[in-house]
């Protein structure tokens, strides 16, 4: 399952969120690996992020986890979930040619994910035909296969189940590209 959203928040609240996060304000930290991949060698798997929430290492919300909760909240619903396990901004910087991150999942339980985009951009979030059930399980695949392009639209949310395996791209026409990545605990069936 992979579903679009668009003009997922209100007008005002999205621009708000826009605001806050293309501010000179807003802390981003430096990160030599968004993509929680393998591959160390590309100078192009950097980008910068900012924890919302984060349960993996123990409850712990960001500080401006505030002006994100009632986002957090509806892609909860929607995803049918009790659990948020994190939430962080991602931003990738421009790159002079297209750059596709590592493959990969975010989790190595059964989760939702949903990606949500803060500006319009390009680098598009990809996804593959194989599933996952841990980020190693990967490294086997030497056959993957593109099955759905999400471009960057300011407002969209992409939601999907979390063992999909998936990447995001840098941009190579715009400055950045700014997303809101969420993970959710799946409910046992």
């Amino acid at each position: 399952m992979i579903k679009i959203v668009d003009n997922f928040l209100t007008e005002s609240y999205h621009k708000e969120i826009s605001d806050i996060m293309s501010s000179a304000d807003f802390p981003w930290y430096y990160n030599s690996n968004i993509s929680i991949s393998n591959d160390k060698k590309s100078l192009c798997e950097f980008g910068f992020t900012h924890i919302f929430w984060d349960s993996e290492n123990g409850q712990r919300e960001g500080v401006y986890s505030w002006f994100l909760k009632s986002a957090l909240y509806q892609m909860k619903d929607i995803v049918n979930s009790d659990v948020i396990l994190r939430s962080r901004g991602d931003m990738t910087m421009y790159t002079n040619e297209l750059h596709e991150h590592s493959p990969h999942v975010d989790f190595n339980f059964p989760h939702f994910s949903t990606v949500f985009y803060v500006n319009d951009s390009d680098g598009d979030t990809i996804f593959y035909d194989k599933r996952a059930k841990s980020r190693t399980e990967i490294n086997q695949f030497s056959d993957l296969k593109e099955i759905k392009r999400v471009s960057p639209k300011a407002n969209r949310l992409v939601i999907f189940e979390g063992d999909i395996v998936h990447t995001g791209s840098s941009p190579n026409k715009h400055k950045n590209r700014i997303i809101i990545n969420s993970n959710f605990l799946a409910q046992e069936k």
